[in-house]
């Protein structure tokens, strides 16, 4: 699968995971460049959990309960230890209406840039099939942005 997708989507599942057991660091104001540094690792993170999610499904079909066990805990401190206790660092997220008119601006990018890119790009090699799924996954985009559009307005009238 293509590392920008699943680093979106890690995301997305890790932020709905539980906080970590560990002290939430100090609120302060972060430099330019620790910020970066947090963003990169954050996303090293979320694609790490879904990478060791996948090979746990590999090797649960290969009868490796044992390894698959190892993959899924491993990837669970991943996303619900590391990656949560970065996001706290970063101070990622808020109020619910810039939650949600940050998820459009992303949600909109992938749906109308990232993956038209993409599927382009991957029809002028001659990869066909991923230039369909890619153009598929824009369409899956677009969706998650006018759920969040819809979302954003009810929240807005009330």
């Amino acid at each position: 699968m293509n590392r920008t997708l699943l680093a979106a989507t890690a995301t997305a599942l890790a932020l709905l995971a539980t906080p970590a057991m560990a002290a939430e660091p100090e609120t302060s104001t972060l430099s330019a460049q620790t910020r970066t540094n947090l963003e990169a690792a954050m996303h090293g993170e979320a694609y790490a959990n879904l990478k060791y999610l996948r090979y746990a499904e590999q090797a649960e079909a290969a009868g490796k309960p044992e390894l698959a066990k190892l993959f899924r805990d491993s990837a669970n401190i991943e996303a619900n230890e590391h990656f949560d206790r970065e996001a706290q660092a970063l101070q990622l997220g808020g109020a619910n209406s810039a939650n949600l008119e940050d998820a459009m601006v992303g949600e909109h990018y992938e749906n109308v840039t990232m993956y038209i890119t993409f599927a382009k790009q991957a029809e002028a090699d001659g990869d066909t099939k991923v230039a369909a799924m890619f153009r598929q996954i824009a369409a899956d985009e677009g969706t998650h942005f006018e759920a969040y559009k819809a979302a954003l307005a009810k929240l807005k009238a009330r």
